[in-house]
């Protein structure tokens, strides 16, 4: 694959009882599908290293769920952030997938979670966990919602009483920064509470087109909302990653592969 380009924003939290005293930076990583850049992903954990970030946030579809799920190379990036970096990590549909579906997947996704789990990865099945950041209560949030939001042609409502019924409600003194997989639901998520969502899954719609954006999501609607970019306004914002990789469909045009840097300033 073509390399990855590099894509950084600023995130002011609109908090200022609750800011970092001194800017940091946060790595992003979303739908790699197993791609590797280099061996053992050198040029990609070269770049990340070169950003030096505080923490990792992964978005999911790291790997590919198959019959026999490629993830090597997802577990080996995994195992070398962690000896550098605290990484939270919220599954994508290809993750859930394998979980959902021990019939055809086996005990693939149990042995996945397990070894990114020992390796020291925060894996949020529907679960947070609250961190402080140069002195910023930060509470990472995880939500996987379940394969009916992904199927094709799926127009699933998602409503803020459902991810409640997952996560609770967030409480106020901490950003509250949401890792979610899918991003058509982002004004559910800041509804929700979500400072901050960070997404993926659309693969910044394939093909993209000047002044159009994305042409096409894995549900295969046309030109979709939120398909790469920085949404939203201060306090209620979603950053969508056009990913690492690609499946099914190996193609983009006029959409590089992307690891995107989050600064966040006072």
């Amino acid at each position: 694959m073509a390399d990855f380009k590099v894509t950084h924003y600023k995130i002011r939290t609109g908090n200022s009882g609750n800011a970092p005293d001194t800017p940091f930076s946060a790595v992003f990583l979303s739908d790699m599908h197993n791609t590797s850049y280099g061996e053992g992903n050198s040029r990609l954990l070269q770049e990340i290293r070169s950003q030096n970030p505080e923490v990792i946030f992964v978005a999911g579809d790291m790997l590919t769920a198959t019959e026999e799920p490629q993830m090597n190379a997802a577990l080996s990036l995994m195992d070398e952030l962690t000896r550098t970096y605290p990484v939270y990590y919220a599954n994508g549909n290809h993750e859930h997938r394998m979980r959902e579906f021990p019939e055809k997947y086996g005990d693939s996704y149990e042995k996945y979670a397990d070894s990114i789990r020992s390796f020291g990865v925060h894996l949020l099945e529907n679960t947070s966990e609250r961190i402080r950041l140069h002195r910023m209560d930060m509470t990472v949030w995880g939500l996987e919602l379940s394969q009916e939001y992904f199927g094709r042609g799926s127009r699933c409502e998602l409503l803020t009483m459902q991810i409640e019924r997952e996560l609770g409600k967030p409480q106020d003194g901490s950003f509250h920064l949401l890792l979610a997989h899918h991003p058509g639901y982002f004004r559910t998520y800041a509804d929700w509470g979500a400072n901050l969502t960070l997404s993926g899954h659309y693969h910044g719609g394939i093909i993209r087109l000047p002044f159009l954006g994305g042409l096409v999501s894995p549900q295969l609607r046309l030109f979709p909302e939120f398909t790469r970019g920085l949404y939203g306004e201060i306090g209620r914002q979603m950053i969508v990653s056009s990913g690492l990789g690609s499946h099914t469909v190996n193609v983009r045009i006029n959409n590089p592969p992307e690891m995107v840097v989050i600064d966040f300033i006072p």
